[in-house]
């Protein structure tokens, strides 16, 4: 009888931060409930501040649009988006009178 020894393979996973994303989605679920409570009750969503974008650290930040993309998408759309002018952003520098 032959005896195989399996060998292990300890694969590395990337950081696992399922703590931050479960209270995203945990907040992502409460403001839900607060804006159906509040449309509901006769109110106009309108009113209502919009709720902070959820973050993800993995992502990668256009330099030319601001838009974050995961790693591969970044890769394709880095170097189109140099070429690109109607999807930048509208007041880059933060002064009102920019033109």
């Amino acid at each position: 009888m032959n005896k195989q020894r399996h060998a292990t393979v300890e694969l590395k996973n990337p950081e696992n931060n399922w703590r931050k994303t479960h209270q995203e989605l945990i907040n992502t679920i409460r403001a839900a409930r607060q804006i159906q409570i509040y449309v509901n009750k006769g109110g106009d969503i309108r009113d209502l501040p919009q709720p902070p974008p959820s973050e993800n650290l993995d992502y990668i930040q256009c330099p030319h649009c601001l838009r974050r993309f995961n790693e591969a998408a970044a890769n394709r759309h880095i170097p189109k988006c140099v070429n690109y002018e109607y999807n930048k952003p509208k007041n880059p520098t933060g002064n009102p009178k920019w033109r």
